[in-house]
């Protein structure tokens, strides 16, 4: 299937939601998703193998990453069959999915090594695919909105330290002294989180209490970027639309805009979803649902260029972009792999960090490598509950080949009595998570997830579900917490607790809801 040239597909998308509470990856339907994950990693061993070269680029010396981009005879990368290889799971999505179209970019060292579309943007009206197809990439605007705040306090026009009062009118106590910084971490206290976040009700968050000092805890919270938003709209004295308009002139993007409401941008895809009725097209992304949290629209080549824009220096000072990217430390000193709109993590030991963004499922991801100077964009515009398809997924398959690193093989199982160090109530934002030691399949599970299986050090995997995983934090010997990882990126940290606080924190959360991935 070649890219931007595939004919429509049959059957039309499902109108997908937002989880109103956006956490940690869904753990239910693993069995599609395991499935999926299966081929999707035989696909890329297949594509491995044809890749050679490139397969054994991680133990050959590293190089100046421009110049090896940009020499087509480098003895270490075969950029055609790295492309080639890049098409097959491409394919491969569109069919498992089903994905009715999809993009992806890649650039190494300045040099864009592969950005093409696949599938259709809109299948109805026969427009392929392409890599300047503009899909909403959900929470990956947080980047966006986080530039335009850094920006500003480049300029001398607010603080990062600066409460909240002293920007925003009719912000009530104790939230009024919550600094812009903790919104921007994930670390206000926020009592209103959700998933939903229009400005009306960022306005109405303005009253709302703290349901944890702020800088305590790390809280994932769509509602504290639509506060931001109304930030940049007070202090510019403009629509946040144009400060995201004036940041895409800045970095030289042709399709990158904020798309909620109607508002239009270039190259704009069709959405779809997929339900009991098939695949169909979704009116979802078209209405006011997140502002400033996940309001925008951008593709793979806009991308591209966006984080090249950062890394010169044409957004940010220098100052700006390392705390934009340094990670953030709560309660404890423990340091949590997210920085100011920014998410971290890794892929087979290559650090990467950027920003996820989804609603019904992972749809949008932008992961630059800095040790390795790579630059991955990967945007869909079809998600489903349980999908068995994600941009998350195709990223770091795609790193993977990149990298030429084969997927990890589960370490041996552990003795009971090391797993018994692990056992306990964390609490998750919130959310109580019960780790437990199960003695006859020597393993642990943690909540819906399937049984843990070691993945060396610290790091367990999910059986079911192996792009999700649990690393425990130790200090001074001791189990402290974990973070929940999503495909190598950080999604969540949970503290390890007491039974009596666990009890405690269950009774004020209620009933739990399904876990949604952003």
């Amino acid at each position: 299937m070649s890219p931007s040239t595939t004919p429509p597909r049959g059957g039309l998308p499902t109108a997908d939601g937002e989880p109103a509470d956006a956490g940690a990856p869904v753990t239910a339907g693993a069995g599609c998703r395991t499935m999926g994950a299966m081929v999707l990693r035989i696909v890329v061993a297949l594509a491995c193998l044809a890749l050679a070269p490139a397969c054994r680029e991680r133990t050959d010396p590293p190089s100046p990453p421009a110049a090896e981009a940009a020499s087509p005879s480098a003895p270490t990368f075969d950029r055609g069959a790295f492309a080639a290889a890049v098409d097959a799971l491409a394919a491969s999505a569109l069919e498992r999915g089903p994905v009715t179209g999809l993009s992806i970019g890649v650039a190494r060292g300045g040099v864009v090594l592969l950005a093409r579309g696949y599938g259709m943007a809109d299948a109805e009206a026969g427009m392929p695919a392409t890599a300047d197809t503009s899909y909403p990439v959900a929470s990956v605007s947080k980047n966006f909105t986080t530039a335009a705040i850094l920006r500003l306090a480049d300029q001398g026009r607010l603080r990062l330290d600066d409460p909240l009062g002293l920007l925003v009118e009719g912000v009530r106590a104790p939230l009024a002294e919550v600094p812009l910084r903790g919104f921007l971490n994930h670390t206000s206290g926020l009592a209103v989180r959700g998933g939903l976040s229009p400005r009306r009700r960022a306005r109405r968050a303005l009253r709302a209490g703290l349901f944890r000092a702020p800088g305590t805890e790390w809280a994932y919270s769509n509602t504290g970027f639509a506060i931001l938003g109304l930030v940049i709209e007070r202090v510019t004295g403009a629509p946040y639309a144009e400060s995201i308009a004036r940041l895409g002139a800045a970095a030289g993007l042709t399709s990158t805009g904020y798309c909620e409401g109607g508002h239009p941008v270039p190259n704009r895809t069709r959405d779809y979803g997929v339900g009991a009725e098939g695949l169909k097209p979704s009116t979802y992304w078209q209405y006011e649902k997140f502002f400033a949290a996940g309001g925008l629209c951008s593709s793979v080549n806009d991308l591209l260029r966006w984080q090249r824009a950062l890394d010169e220096g044409r957004v940010l000072t220098p100052a700006s972009l390392r705390a934009m990217r340094a990670p953030t430390t709560v309660a404890g000193g423990i340091e949590i792999g997210y920085g100011l709109g920014t998410r971290m993590g890794d892929t087979a030991g290559h650090r990467k960090l950027g920003h996820t963004g989804g609603g019904t499922s992972s749809k949008a991801v932008l992961a630059y490598y800095p040790d390795d100077d790579v630059t991955i964009a990967v945007l869909l515009n079809t998600e489903a509950y349980n999908a068995r398809v994600t941009a998350m997924g195709l990223e770091t398959a795609v790193a993977r080949l990149l990298f030429g690193v084969p997927d990890q093989t589960p370490a041996p199982s552990l003795p009971v009595e090391q797993l018994r160090r692990y056992a306990g109530a964390y609490d998750e934002t919130g959310r109580v998570t019960r780790v437990v030691v199960d003695e006859q399949a020597q393993s642990l599970t943690a909540g819906g997830m399937g049984p843990l299986l070691p993945e060396g050090g610290d790091a367990f995997v999910d059986a079911d579900d192996p792009g999700v995983s649990l690393r425990f934090l130790a200090a001074s010997d001791r189990v402290v917490g974990y973070v929940r990882r999503h495909e190598g990126w950080f999604v969540g940290f949970g503290r390890l607790v007491g039974e009596a606080e666990a009890a405690a924190a269950e009774r004020a959360r209620g009933p739990v809801r399904a876990r949604g991935r952003r």
